[in-house]
């Protein structure tokens, strides 16, 4: 009987670590907040990591996060919560990356946002466009290989407890006359602004002290 039950604990086992396996949901502890998210999900983004004040995703390797005579776009998702006693303030995005084009008329964009939901008052949410730097120099080929690059930002401020946030990136490159266009993304950095929430009795000491203040200040008055 023993002999019999040894293949289903096996099965049993493997089905337990495939399961495990399929646990896609990651979470990264940032002292007074954390950041989930699905790893299945993170697509052009790449693996993301944490920084001093918030997450950094990488976007470089193969194929990278690079558009070569081509649009090409992306999604990450995350979800940010506050740790007890703190509070959410602000989310600053910032991104870098590197272009090259040869033929006057070919051309490179980047565009996209980031939209911030409050999942404590679901019907709060920001949406803020990304703000590029315009990518009007024109490259080609010389003596030298040479890449231009580009910068992007944009902030969205919101105050909560649990926020969903989601940046959307599109890259565009579009060659003319038989010309070439890439244009890559390098670095995605999104820094997380956190508050601590003053605790009930902190409260009540400041309309004490307040209080006391105002009585003083009455005394003097009718003394007067």
């Amino acid at each position: 009987m023993f002999n019999q039950l040894k293949p289903l604990a096996a099965l049993i086992a493997t089905a337990l670590i495939s399961t495990s396996a399929l646990a896609a949901t990651q979470t990264l502890d940032a002292g007074n907040y954390t950041i989930s998210y699905d790893d299945s999900f993170l697509g052009l983004f790449g693996t993301p990591t944490l920084t001093a004040s918030g997450i950094s995703f990488a976007t470089g390797g193969v194929p990278g996060f690079t558009a070569v005579n081509s649009v090409l776009e992306a999604t990450v998702s995350l979800t940010i919560t506050a740790d007890a006693g703190y509070k959410l303030t602000s989310f600053n995005l910032g991104e870098k990356g590197s272009y090259f084009k040869v033929d006057n008329s070919s051309s490179v964009f980047v565009g996209g946002n980031l939209t911030v939901q409050d999942l404590v008052n679901t019907s709060s949410s920001v949406i803020k466009d990304i703000v590029t730097v315009p990518l009007t120099d024109t490259t080609t080929f010389n003596s030298q290989f040479h890449v231009s690059t580009w910068n992007a930002s944009t902030s969205a401020h919101l105050e909560t407890a649990k926020a969903a946030v989601s940046i959307f990136d599109v890259l565009g490159a579009i060659p003319a006359n038989g010309g070439y266009a890439s244009i890559g993304k390098t670095n995605v950095i999104l820094d997380v602004g956190v508050a601590a929430v003053p605790e009930p009795q902190s409260f009540a000491m400041l309309l004490a002290g307040l209080g006391i203040i105002g009585a003083v200040a009455r005394r003097r008055r009718i003394g007067a």
